[in-house]
């Protein structure tokens, strides 16, 4: 018997041997269909999100490659939530079309099957979007028909009475006469932003909208003069309105536009090819001293321009060159600010807009109101007075007096608590006690962050604060400048202890009012935060994946022109 037929003998007459060789097959079959499986299964790529902004009940077109020409097991994530299969419109291996479900989240975007998902594009909630409206056919126009009380003043809530104001007030707003002054440049003199102030999202102004009644709270820098409401159909006629301005008055004179240019660097290290970087850049502040800000020039289109005060720029990281940077310019329009108040003539705190008292008034980690040290601090300073502009007059003397101001800005893990004790800090420390002193006492506050240019143009970050009087508006206050902190003045002979409470210069570029909240747009996303920055936002960079390591590298603001 040969060697061959010793063998298949053996296997006839062994069942343990047949059973062994049918399972050592099946277990090879199993592995090999696997390996082929992962072979032929192909990484989903997104190359295209349309639109990138978006709100419940729009259809989304996701366009890529690699998705399957059918959706099975696969699935389409936004912020985090899987899309139920209602949502699905169709799907194909190159374009799937969904429709946005109710609460949509804000967040990274992935496409994914059982096995593998997409790298992450980035998708913004419409609702919290700011979108310049297009121009429309002018059809029918707003009317106003009455505005009352008849006795108002800067903060007052006044009720519009009229027709076709819409439904909702999506973009459409309400205008009000200005203290601004004329603006010299051909450019700027039929601006609207600069000849009217309008109502703002961020003192909480508007409180209700339908077709036939408006509430909107008087906004701040309003005068005796005009209201109008306009919407995507056009403006409705001037309705005089007379302001009472006892409390004391606002100007906003000479005018400055400014050219800034921010610009930051991202250089790849070692990143997974799922990974994604997102850069979110400060957009300076719109308020009524500084009433305009355009994104003019960018040398890298950011897929959103304008979403919680950034510009967002997002970058698959497989595809980042060894270095890439962003470059944006805004043009923004700043007016120098003078006041003078009549404390004896303020309203009540109680008869301020409430959202601004509870905004404003909150004591956390950043202004820590509740302190026990800055309570015994504010008593020793004001004792039982109660008036908060006198409040506010003796904190800044206090402050000033006995505090020395540090010309550069401290770093490592400090608190500015520390300049109870140690009687000398940075404009930020003397910014966030003077702000969290003004809460203690019951008087809305805001830390304002941005940059000081100087008459040759250089920046430097800074801080300061603005106060809410009733009856009046939003008041500045820039401690460290008053506490004798360098600053090179176009405007002369201004003894800066004097000047500094109440008024303020062209030179404040404002990026931010308080800590701007940004949340990430993923749960196990890593992010990085630029403290005693210009801009105080809790993230600048986030990046999702694994194995992240690349390194980033923020230029100062500059001023590339001024008019």
């Amino acid at each position: 018997m040969n060697k061959t037929s010793s063998i298949s003998y053996f296997f006839r007459k062994s069942p343990v041997a047949r059973a062994l060789i049918w399972v050592v097959a099946a277990i090879a079959f199993i592995v090999v269909s696997a390996v082929l499986n992962i072979k032929i299964q192909q990484v989903p790529e997104i190359f295209e999100l349309n639109p990138p902004v978006g709100s419940s009940g729009d259809v989304i077109v996701i366009r890529g490659n690699g998705f399957g020409k059918v959706r099975d097991t696969s699935y389409v994530e936004f912020g985090g939530t899987r899309l139920t299969s209602s949502a699905y419109l169709s799907w194909k291996n190159d374009e799937i079309q969904v429709v946005l479900p109710p609460n949509v989240q804000d967040g990274l975007v992935y496409v994914g099957n059982k096995t593998v998902r997409s790298k992450p594009s980035f998708f913004a909630n419409a609702t919290t979007v700011p979108v310049a409206v297009n121009a429309s056919v002018q059809s029918i126009l707003p009317i106003i028909y009455s505005v009352e009380p008849q006795k108002i003043y800067p903060g007052s809530l006044v009720k519009i009475t009229g027709r076709n104001f819409g439904n909702m007030r999506e973009k459409s707003k309400v205008g009000f006469s200005s203290a601004r002054e004329r603006f010299q440049g051909e450019d700027n003199a039929s601006n609207d932003s600069l000849e009217y102030i309008f109502a703002s999202d961020g003192d909480f102004d508007y409180v209700y909208w339908s077709d036939s009644e408006i509430r909107v709270h008087i906004p701040d820098g309003s005068i005796s003069g005009v209201v109008f409401v306009e919407t995507a159909r056009g403006k409705s006629a001037q309705h005089n309105i007379e302001i009472d301005r006892r409390a004391g008055t606002k100007n906003f004179i000479s005018p400055k536009n400014y050219v800034i240019q921010l610009s930051v660097d991202i250089e790849d290290g070692s990143l997974d090819k799922g990974s994604s970087v997102v850069i979110r850049v400060p957009r300076p502040f719109e308020t009524a001293a500084q009433p305009s800000v355009k994104l003019i020039e960018f040398n890298a289109e950011p897929i959103i321009s304008d979403y919680q005060h950034t510009v967002i720029h997002q970058m698959q990281c497989d595809k980042i060159p060894k270095k890439q940077t962003f470059t944006q310019n805004f043009a923004v329009v700043v007016y120098e600010v003078r006041t003078n108040v009549t404390a004896s003539r303020l309203n009540a705190i109680s008869s301020i807009n409430k959202a601004i008292l509870s905004d404003a008034t909150a004591a956390d980690d950043f202004t820590p109101a509740s302190d026990p040290d800055i309570k015994e601090l504010l008593f020793k300073i004001i004792g039982k007075e109660t008036n908060p502009y006198n409040i506010a007059a003796l904190v800044y003397n206090y402050m000033t007096a006995q505090y020395t101001v540090l010309e550069n800005v401290r770093t490592g893990k400090i608190s500015p608590l520390d300049l109870l004790s140690e009687k000398k800090g940075d404009p930020y420390d003397f910014a966030v006690i003077f702000t969290t002193l003004m809460r203690a006492s019951g008087i809305p506050s805001y830390v304002d962050g941005g940059i000081l240019i100087g008459t040759d143009l250089r920046t430097k970050p800074h801080w300061w604060s603005e106060i809410y009087l009733p009856g009046f508006g939003w008041f500045p206050v820039d401690v460290s400048l008053g506490a004798g902190l360098q600053h090179s003045l176009w405007i002369k002979n201004t003894d800066a202890r004097t000047f500094y409470f109440g008024n303020l210069d062209s030179q404040h570029i404002l990026f931010s009012r308080g800590m701007n909240q940004i949340k990430p747009s993923s749960s196990n996303s890593q992010t990085v935060q630029r403290f005693r920055s210009y801009s105080l936002q809790t993230i600048w960079e986030e990046a999702s994946g694994k194995n992240i390591k690349y390194s980033s590298f923020w230029a100062d603001p500059m001023v590339v022109g001024v008019y």
